[in-house]
Parts: structure tokens; C-alpha cells; sequence
């Protein structure tokens, strides 16, 4: 920059803080200047000092409302108002309002508390010698500088109109500053004209106005809009995506079609107000198509994979070393304690299983006692390494249950991280990364344990050292590697300061253009105006006066975006677009390639070819274009003939009931997600339930009675009790009466043993014999339209009732609500096949079912009949047997019989790894993983801030939009090992023969984790 003339040296190009450290270093004497977790460590010791004072206060002092007393109490400063004078503002405000009111009594309750803490927080300060921003700009005001600043050139107008800009306060620095000789301030006459020209020389009384020579006049050039052309003839100026990965698709794509040279490359530049999640969508949109970019933002290292290792370990210990976290500590890939070895993934899902089967919810004694008494069946024996290791961890953990000083609690966490982070294998091209984070962490955390030894050193617990280091990593951010060439990401402030030919505007939505101003949590907006406060028309004044000088600042053309979703919900577009033909720009038609992004995605033979993509980026693109089209049966509920084989009844209603579910459990066998529950789950529940009537009938059987009646009741609830009290001996004291009470009942309510034992005394025939989980298995003839039918099946019958007269009762027990009759197949089925293997039962008679009834502990009624009456039977038989044919020819056809069912609801299948089920034949799996590697997906729920760091890809292997795989496939969540974000099945033309082999595998790093289940995924599909 030359400004009329030369410069003799480089100038200093800082932000407002840089501009304070360097004074700071330009002081003779310094002061020690605190960091901002010294100054919050501080700021707690005089919030907890003040609130003694004021108890009890309405709220609680927590860490974060300590950040915000000290966010508001530099603002206070900034604008140059004492702690005295803000306290004697608000009352005065408060006071005309009149004494009693509730309201008004907390509200002064709280200033004298936030006014207390403040000079607290300043006399604190002094008594150490040391200084913040505030107590710095007095000091550089009395004490001239060492090396004083001459002159000074401020390119930012007020914290009013930019959120980079200055404040009051430092106005004030500027003109008391020794030494500084001249102060020339730079805007545009937009920002002047939006109220800053006004405030400016009210703080800068005699500042002279004209208009500089900058390097001599240049001659002013307007920027060509490109406009998006429509077919309707609409004159939008803007161009409507579907969501912000598909804007940098359509610029990825126009860039490519245009034929972009490098340097012209290094001419544009795409402008966002917020970097998130644009940095995270680079790679994969802009990168995965080949055009080059520079990324100026820092990434959060909260999103940095190894900044779950604190995660995980913080989360097990917090829940007791709950199942769910301690697989999770195990899982985790970047923590080691076991000395460095490896455990087996088979070896942790086997400890998660038994862990579950054990009824295991937490608590160090009580895994040691399992451990003490481990089972001796085939699972626990494989997860016994893996027991080894979660013995050893939560031995290490332990400690940090005992509350302690925090500097303490810190500072052992910090060891604990560095001595159990996994050593790093050489060669890894992600080494480098992580291990920068790991120093990073590391440093972070005893820098806060440090300010707390110094300044402020309570008792924590670990929830409150939990909150803290979560909130340590959450604010820091870290920087990653780019290219030095291409189209440069830079938010609005920064464009200020480039010089390009093409811009193109990004996430032109509301709430985004303009940015809502952060919402003070201790005053509203008439309190705060009293302090110095802008209104919103200020903001939103200088607002539109940047907006409108982006607009301008390109030399040759610039384009506007905005979308329609933002993680699948609705958004509506900023308003300051409509005030874009106010600006007068000459505008020029031009696909920007949105119509196309909706229905590809940038890698693409389109835009690069294969051949030109390094490894193992070209062998996945010939899969995605050489793959099957999107049309075929395959990707739409249809998996093709499949080989014939017996099926269990069970298993055709649950397809009748959920296609979805029934491919996950019993052709890719995937077992259900284990869940931990204080109380048993329903699937336990059923279980105790068949097991207790099982046993109380053999008993009752072998005690010589025979049928249930008035005369034997009080027999059967006394032996039933008797059942009951052995089959809950095992279980906890407060498990136990809770089933107790549902089987035998109180005096509230009647049990189910007791709807059992009504059922069958109202029945007049006597029962011969009980079959007991009668097996039924083998082939058995079906009647059905088109004739007789021989059909392979396999099932098991709750109960049998052999009466008297030559019938049999059929009793099928449902712990929840009967199945639709509709749909249900078990007990109809039960009864054909019944009838015809009775008959070698008991070869004197032909057996015939007379009644099949549904007892049912869910819903109105207990007792449900298959059919109504007798009459009914034969049809309702009829009708079973040909929907049994139909679903199994539906089956073998490899296509779902009828439409989805209407309610929705979560599917609980997980706990999957990379090896493909058996039978599957030329199936192959996709991962759909972010990123180069599963490693760099986030450890964290990110979805509501930044969905597109675990998202799926816009276009999945059958050809999915992201929005049915995530309503579809699984529940938006992302494991806190760090791994895959997804995983479907589709049918290829080919695929490697080892699972190592594929080119869209996980790294060697990445671990096994728990992955909900994706069946022959649909594009109409509904079910959740």
C-alpha cells in the first residue's frame, strides 16, 4: 500500500487484539498480561466471592455464566463505562419502575451481584500485578512506549457497523496515545452513509475529511451478475440450491465447464458470513472434483477425531463406567490401555453382548464381580480379552471419581491422555495431523490446570471437570493444511481485503445475511440501550452497506446462492437479496449448474476423468460409474430371485409386518442394537414370561392335575407363586417385585397368571394332555387357490391343549398388543400344522383345532380369539394359508409383497462390521464414509451445527438422495469412537473378492462400531 508516497519499511497488518499485543510488547516495563482462561479463572473466584454476599441468588453460578458476565463486562469497558456507573444506570432505570415487583427485585438483585463480581474481578487483577485489555489501555495511555507507533491506518469502521471493528474505548486509545502522530481511517461512503460517519466524529472530534490518493485514481468497473435462467421467464437474480454442499457442487461444476485456467483460479473466491460448514464441505465437493483451493479458517479441534479420545474418556466416567461407554473406551482408536496391543473387535462385540446379557448398566465393584465369576460359554470366553483391558481401564479411571482440587483433576487427566494415546504407526499420512492435535490438547489443558493453581483452585467433581475440558476444546480451533493456489473460502470481512475477478456468495439465507446479534442474557434491549447499546436499525444499516459493497467488489462477474435445506429442514432466503437490483449491476444469464447438482454429484466423468483421480479415489469412481442404473429393480425394494430354504413362521410376519426389518434380521442376520434398560427390556420380559408359564405347567402337570378349575384355583396361584419366586431369585430386589407384581398381581390389579388361569376355568372340556413349546417343524401342505401346496416350515408353539372332545386349544402368549389379524400368520399356521402332526402324536384320533386364542398382557383386552366363531374358522385358516404362500413366493422373488406400513418407527439393528453376511453372492458393501478415511469423521453430534461432517454423500450406491438414506438407513448419530458415518447394501455388477480389497474401505486405523443395519434400500421407502 502506498499511501501519497512511499513507505520506507513493511507495515504491521493486525486485527484489533494483534494491535493490543503489540503495544503490550512495545511497553519499557510490561505488565504480565493474563490469558483468557486466567482471566475466567479469576472471574469465578470473584463471582463465587460475590455471590456469598448476595445468597441466595436466583440462579446458579456456573462456568458458562461466568463467560458471559465476562463477555458483558468487556463490552462494558469497550464502550468506556465503569462497573460504578453501569450499576448506578440500571438502578436508576429499575428504580422509576417501583418497589414489590418480583421482576424488578431480581433484576437489582443481580446488578448489585454482576457490579460486585466486577470489582472483585478488578481487584483482584491489581493485587497480582497483572493486566487485562482494559487495564492495559491505561497503562499504554500513562507510560510512553519504547518503540511508539507513528501512524496508523484503520481499515474497520466500529464494533457497530463490523463485528471485527472498534469500540469506544479504543477511539479513546487512539487519541491519547503518546507519540501517535497521524490516524487515517478507510471505508466506503456506504458505511459512512449507514450512521458510522456520524458516530466516528463524535468520538474523533476534528478529524479531517477528504478523499485520499491510494496508488492514484483507478478507473471504477461495475461486476457482471450472473443471473440463473429460468424457464419461466422469472428475473431472479439469484440461483436456489437444494443445501449448501450442492452451492459448491454448482460452482465446482461451472468452474470445470468453464474451463477455468490456474490463475484465473486464483482470482475467485467464494464468500460465506460463517465457515461451517463450507470448510468441512470442501474436500469433498471442490477437491473431490479436482478444482484447487485455499482454505484461510481455522476447523474446531473439538471436530478433530482425537479430541474424542477426551470425549470418551470424560463420558465413562461421568456415567459409571456404563456398557455403552465403556465399549465406546475400548472402541476408541486413538487410546491404548493395554500397553500398546491391539484388542480384537470380535473380542470388544463379544464383551458388549455379554456385558448386556449380564445386565450390566455400570458401576466399577460391579464389574469386577462378574469378572470374578465370568460365564463359561462360548461368547464370554472370546470377550474375556477384551474384560481384561475394560478391567484395567476402569481401574485407571477410578480415581477421578473422588472429588478433588480442580488443578488436580486436570492435570491427571492430561497424564492420563498422554500416557494411554495409541502410539502412532510411521507412514501414516494422518500422523502428522493428530499428533499436532495431541500437543494441542495437551498444552490446553495444563494451561487450565495451571490457571486454576494460580488463581482459582475449587473442589470438582467430575461432571464439573467434565464441563470444563468440554468446553476448553470447544472453543479453541486449529489449523489445517491447504493448498497455497486455487479459489480462495473466506468470509465476508476478509473479502474486503482480496482482489478478485469472480466472487460467488454463499448461504444467502436468513438468520445468516445479516447475522442476528448476539442476545445479552442478563438485560433486555430498553436496559441496554441505557448502556450504550445499539439498536437494530444501526446493525442492520451498516449491514446492508457491506452487503452492498461485496456486491461491487469483484472486477469482472460475481453470483449469489442460496438453498432451500439446511439438515433436511426448511429455510427461507435472506431478505437483503431483494435489495440487490437497488445496486444496479448489469446482469448476463449462465447456468451455474444447480439443475445438475441436484441429481449428481462432482465426481463424475463429467467433470474429472477417472484415469486423472490418484488412488483410491479413481478405483471408486469406476465403481460409481460403471455401477448398475439407478433404475433397476435391485435399488428399489427388489433383490432378485432368491435360492429356496425353510423359514420360521416368525420370521414371514415379520416381513409381512416390516420388509426392512425382516432383510436385516434374518437374511443379513444382524442382531438388534442392545439397549440398557434399569428394568428388562420387552424382549427379556417375553421371555421370563414364557419361562415362568413353561415351568408352572410341567410342574402342574406332574403334580396330577389336570384342567384349571373353580375348585383348584387357589392350587394353581400358590404353585404359580412358588414358579415365580425361583425365576426371579437371580434378579435385583427391585426388578423383582416390579415382575412380581405384573405375573402375580396386588390388590390393585389383577396378574397375568391370573388371566391365564380364568381363560382356561371358564372352559367347560377338560384338558387331556399340555404340549409345552411344541416344536413344528418339517414340510406341511398348504390349501390355497390354486391347489395344494407343499411348503418347508419351522416354528414353535407356545402352548397346546389336548381336550377331551377331540379338539385342541392353540394359546399363543404376547407380552404386547395382539397382531393384526390381517397380517398374522403364527397362530393359523400353528393350527394347520398342528392338526396335521398331531396325528403321529397320537395315532387313536384326529386331532382338530377347536380354539386359538391370543393372551395378550398388552392392550384392552387379555383373552383375544383368532376367530370369532366357530363358523369363522375354516375361512380364517383358508385365508392364512394362501397369505403364507403368497409371502414365501414373495420371498423367493426377492420383491416386497405390499406397500410400507404407515407408522414409522426406529428399527433397532447395529453392531456391524465390514465382512459381508453369507449368501449375499455379487453384493458388495459401501462405505459411506466422509473424508479419505473413517478416522476423520467427528467424534460428536454434530448434526444440528454442522450435519455435513457425518452426512452421507448426496447420491448413495443405489442412488438415494441423503435425505431418504438418513430417514431411511439410520438415526443421524455418529459413534464417539470416530469411525463411519454409514453403511449400505447394494447390488453391483461385480465387486473385489476380499473386503480388504475394496477401494472404499476404511483405513487400517478405523475400528469396528456400531452401524444401524441398511437393508435393499428404497427410494419410496417410509419405514424408519
Amino acid at each position: 500500500m502506498e499511501l501519497n508516497g512511499s513507505l520506507t519499511e513493511a507495515p504491521l497488518v493486525l486485527t484489533r487484539d494483534q494491535l493490543y499485543d503489540e503495544l503490550h510488547a512495545r511497553l519499557e516495563r510490561p505488565p504480565i498480561r493474563l490469558s483468557a482462561i486466567e482471566r475466567e479463572a479469576i472471574a469465578q473466584a470473584a463471582a463465587i466471592s460475590a455471590g456469598d454476599r448476595f445468597a441466595p441468588l436466583p440462579f446458579q453460578i456456573r462456568p458458562g455464566l461466568v463467560v458471559e458476565m465476562m463477555r458483558f463486562y468487556d463490552q462494558l469497558r469497550r464502550q468506556s463505562q465503569r462497573v460504578d456507573r453501569f450499576e448506578e444506570l440500571i438502578v436508576d432505570s429499575l428504580g422509576s419502575t417501583g418497589r414489590g415487583d418480583r421482576g424488578v427485585e431480581r433484576l437489582l438483585t443481580q446488578t448489585r451481584f454482576l457490579a460486585s463480581a466486577f470489582r472483585a474481578y478488578e481487584r483482584r487483577l491489581i493485587e497480582r500485578g497483572s493486566c487485562d485489555e482494559h487495564l492495559l489501555r491505561a497503562r499504554l495511555i500513562s507510560e510512553p512506549a519504547r518503540q511508539p507507533l507513528r501512524h496508523l491506518v484503520v481499515s474497520v469502521a466500529d464494533w457497530i457497523a463490523d463485528p471485527a471493528g472498534l469500540f469506544p474505548a479504543d477511539f479513546d486509545l487512539l487519541t491519547r496515545l503518546p507519540h501517535l502522530q497521524s490516524v487515517d481511517i478507510v471505508c466506503t461512503e456506504a458505511v459512512l452513509r449507514s450512521g458510522f460517519h456520524e458516530r466516528v466524529r463524535r468520538w474523533l472530534p476534528g478529524l479531517e475529511e477528504g478523499v485520499a490518493e491510494v496508488s492514484g485514481r483507478l478507473p471504477f468497473a461495475r461486476p457482471t451478475l450472473i443471473c440463473p435462467a429460468t424457464k419461466d421467464g422469472s428475473a431472479d437474480l439469484w440461483h436456489t440450491c437444494r443445501d449448501r454442499e450442492e452451492e459448491l457442487i454448482a460452482i465446482a461444476r461451472r468452474f470445470k465447464q468453464e474451463g477455468q485456467s490456474e490463475a484465473n483460479f486464483d482470482r475467485a473466491a467464494i464468500v460465506f458470513k460463517h465457515p461451517l460448514p463450507y470448510l468441512y464441505l470442501a474436500p469433498d465437493t471442490l477437491g473431490a472434483a479436482g478444482v484447487p483451493y485455499h482454505l484461510s479458517d481455522a476447523l474446531p479441534l473439538a471436530a478433530e477425531p482425537v479430541a474424542a479420545a477426551v470425549d470418551v474418556v470424560i463420558d465413562a466416567i461421568e456415567t459409571r463406567f456404563s456398557r455403552n461407554a465403556l465399549i465406546a473406551l475400548l472402541r476408541s482408536p486413538h487410546l491404548c490401555f493395554n500397553d500398546g496391543a491391539s484388542v480384537q473387535q470380535a473380542a470388544i462385540g463379544a464383551l458388549d453382548r455379554t456385558l448386556s446379557n449380564l445386565r450390566y448398566l455400570g458401576d466399577a465393584s460391579r464389574l469386577e464381580a462378574l469378572a470374578r465369576n465370568w460365564p463359561n460359554d462360548r461368547a464370554a470366553k472370546e470377550a474375556a480379552p477384551a474384560l481384561q483391558v475394560a478391567l484395567a481401564a476402569v481401574r485407571r479411571l477410578l480415581g477421578f471419581l473422588e472429588p478433588a482440587a480442580a488443578a488436580d483433576q486436570i492435570e491427571q487427566l492430561a497424564v492420563l491422555l498422554e500416557r494411554h494415546f495409541r502410539p502412532l504407526p510411521e507412514g501414516d499420512p494422518l500422523a502428522a495431523r493428530e499428533l499436532r492435535a495431541r500437543v494441542i490438547i495437551l498444552r490446553l489443558l495444563r494451561g487450565l490446570a495451571a490457571a486454576h493453581a494460580a488463581h482459582h483452585n475449587p473442589c470438582w467433581s467430575i461432571d464439573e471437570l467434565g464441563a470444563a475440558v468440554r468446553r476448553l476444546l470447544g472453543q479453541e480451533t486449529f489449523l489445517v493444511e491447504s493448498g497455497t493456489g486455487g479459489i480462495r473460502l473466506v468470509d465476508d470481512q476478509a473479502a474486503r481485503y482480496g482482489e478478485y475477478n469472480d466472487v460467488t456468495i454463499v448461504g444467502l439465507v436468513e438468520n445468516e445475511w445479516p447475522d442476528e446479534p448476539r442476545r445479552n442474557v442478563f438485560y433486555s434491549s430498553p436496559l441496554l440501550k441505557a448502556l450504550g447499546w445499539p439498536s437494530e436499525k444501526d446493525r442492520r444499516a451498516a449491514a446492508d452497506a457491506h452487503f452492498a459493497d461485496l456486491l461491487q467488489s469483484p472486477a469482472d462477474t460475481i453470483a449469489l446462492t442460496t438453498f432451500t435445506l439446511d439438515d433436511d429442514s426448511p429455510v427461507a432466503r435472506s431478505l437483503q437479496l431483494d435489495d440487490v437490483s437497488r445496486v444496479g449491476l448489469p446482469t448476463e444469464t449462465s447456468d451455474l449448474g444447480t439443475d445438475v447438482a441436484t441429481t449428481s454429484d462432482p465426481l463424475t466423468e463429467e467433470l474429472l476423468p477417472p484415469d486423472a483421480l490418484p488412488l483410491p479415489a479413481h478405483a471408486w469412481s469406476v465403481m460409481r460409474t460403471s455401477r448398475s442404473s439407478a433404475e433397476q429393480p435391485q435399488f428399489h425394494g427388489q433383490l432378485g430371485p432368491q435360492a429356496s430354504r425353510s423359514w420360521s413362521v416368525s420370521a414371514l410376519e415379520t416381513y409381512l409386518a416390516c420388509p426392512f426389518k425382516f432383510f436385516a434380521q434374518h437374511v443379513l442376520r444382524l442382531e438388534e442394537e442392545p439397549d440398557d434398560e434399569e428394568v428388562m427390556d420387552p424382549r427379556r420380559r417375553g421371555q421370563l414370561v414364557h419361562e415362568v408359564f413353561e415351568q408352572f405347567f410341567r410342574t402342574w402337570q406332574a403334580a396330577g392335575y389336570g384342567q384349571i378349575t373353580a375348585s383348584n384355583l387357589e392350587a394353581a396361584r400358590r404353585m404359580l407363586t412358588e414358579v415365580v419366586e425361583r425365576s426371579l431369585a437371580s434378579l435385583p430386589e427391585g426388578e423383582a417385585g416390579l415382575e412380581r407384581t405384573r405375573i402375580l398381581g396386588s390388590s390393585a390389579a389383577a396378574g397375568l397368571g391370573e388371566a391365564v388361569f380364568r381363560m382356561e376355568a371358564e372352559r367347560p372340556v377338560p384338558v387331556v394332555e399340555r404340549l409345552l413349546e411344541h416344536p413344528l417343524r418339517g414340510r406341511f401342505v398348504m390349501e390355497t387357490a390354486n391347489g395344494s401346496r407343499v411348503v418347508e416350515l419351522r416354528g414353535k408353539a407356545d402352548r397346546l391343549d389336548l381336550l377331551a372332545d377331540g379338539t385342541f386349544r392353540l394359546i399363543d402368549y404376547k407380552l404386547g398388543w395382539p397382531p393384526d389379524r390381517t397380517r398374522a400368520l403364527q397362530l393359523p399356521i400353528y393350527g394347520v400344522c398342528a392338526e396335521q402332526r398331531l396325528a403321529e402324536h397320537r395315532g387313536d384320533r384326529r386331532w382338530m383345532l377347536g380354539e386359538a386364542v391370543y393372551i395378550a398382557f398388552g392392550g384392552p383386552r387379555r383373552v383375544v380369539p383368532l376367530f370369532a366363531q366357530p363358523a369363522d374358522r375354516d375361512e380364517v385358516l383358508r385365508a392364512a394359508q394362501q397369505r403364507l404362500v403368497d409371502t414365501l413366493d414373495a420371498v423367493d422373488r426377492g420383491r416386497r409383497l405390499t406397500a410400507w406400513p404407515a407408522p414409522t418407527r426406529w428399527i433397532p439393528f447395529a453392531t456391524w462390521s465390514s465382512r459381508p453376511p453369507r449368501g449375499l453372492g455379487r453384493r458388495g458393501c459401501l462405505w459411506s464414509a466422509t473424508s479419505a478415511s473413517s478416522r476423520l469423521a467427528s467424534s460428536r453430534n454434530t448434526f444440528s451445527r454442522s450435519p455435513s461432517r457425518a452426512r452421507l454423500p448426496p447420491k448413495c450406491a443405489s442412488a438415494l438422495s441423503s435425505a431418504c438414506v438418513k430417514r431411511a438407513v439410520y438415526r443421524g448419530r455418529v459413534t464417539r469412537a470416530g469411525a463411519i458415518s454409514g453403511l449400505a447394501w447394494a447390488a453391483f455388477p461385480s465387486r473385489p473378492s476380499t473386503p480388504s480389497a475394496w477401494p472404499w474401505s476404511a483405513s487400517s486405523r478405523s475400528r469396528r462400531t456400531s452401524i444401524p443395519a441398511l437393508s435393499w434400500l428404497t427410494t419410496d421407502c417410509r419405514h424408519r
